[in-house]
């Protein structure tokens, strides 16, 4: 099966000089979470909800100024300054397990396909988990996708509690490279939060001087889980099968499951998660 089977092929995209803005606006109306940076039909970049929420202010000035002459500044204003590239690419063609392994190798959920230099396609990590639902000869191979939650999940789960700051569990997501966190109250399941919640969040934050940046600061310690998370989360059970996972997470346009066992939470399984086993029953 080649990647531009299992991906799409109309993209949309956004320039370099378009604003944050109107990236912001684009991923929200679209449920998306990365757009490719093209110019004159050429990809120069990505930007993703975690390049947005560095532009403004989940990373601290102060890493921030680090590679970059000049005043610290929360709100760039034109993708150019925030996007990631140079971009991993991969031709449009090429079988779907070297695109899934490429994914996993660089930590990145979406894939830009190119055909002749030119984007051709998209493919992302949901676009995998479609093979544990469909008739792709690969969801017919025996045994694969009913592998049990359990032995494939994240355990110990890093976990948040509803009174954590905003700027702690923007440190720990930053720090451990986690993109979902469960919020658990002795010891009991009352939330999640993702990047995308942060993101949103700030979002609503017009950034413009240091003034407001100062503003932040000040105001920011005050914001805990409780303002940001998602309550009453949705959740599996270790004994579930993967298959019933990545159906729940294609259809609801989730990317973590909190695992359950009883009433205890005992792990996350993510997307990524997915995305190995994908790989591995692929090989054989």
């Amino acid at each position: 099966m080649q990647l531009v089977e299992l991906g799409g092929t109309r993209v949309v995209t956004i320039g370099p000089d378009d604003s944050i803005d109107e990236a912001i606006a684009l991923l929200d109306a679209n449920h998306f979470r990365h757009l490719p940076v093209v110019d004159k039909g050429r990809i120069l970049g990505m930007v993703s909800d975690r390049d947005l929420l560095r532009a403004v202010g989940m990373i601290p000035s102060e890493q921030r100024t680090a590679s970059h002459a000049g005043p610290a500044r929360v709100g760039a204003t034109r993708i150019s300054q925030v996007m990631s590239a140079p971009v991993t690419t991969i031709a449009a063609d090429a079988p779907a397990d070297q695109g899934a392994s490429l994914m996993l190798e660089k930590n990145i959920r979406a894939l830009p396909l190119v055909y002749r230099d030119r984007l051709a396609g998209i493919v992302t990590q949901t676009d995998f988990l479609k093979c544990y639902l469909d008739d792709r000869k690969i969801a017919k191979l025996e045994g694969w996708r009913f592998r049990k939650v359990g032995d494939h999940m994240t355990s110990p789960v890093v976990t948040l509690g509803p009174n954590d700051t905003f700027r702690h569990a923007a440190r720990v997501m930053q720090t451990n490279r986690f993109r979902h966190v469960p919020i658990v109250e002795d010891g009991r399941l009352v939330g999640i939060v993702s990047d995308r919640d942060m993101r949103r969040f700030l979002g609503g934050f017009e950034v413009e001087s240091e003034d407001d940046i100062d503003d932040l600061r000040t105001h920011r310690p005050e914001i805990s889980m409780t303002d940001v998370m998602t309550r009453q989360p949705k959740t599996t059970h270790v004994r579930e099968a993967l298959a019933e996972v990545a159906d729940i997470m294609v259809s609801q346009r989730f990317g973590a499951l909190p695992v359950m066992d009883e009433d205890r939470i005992v792990g996350i399984i993510t997307e990524a998660d997915l995305l190995r086993h994908f790989v591995a029953a692929c090989k054989g």
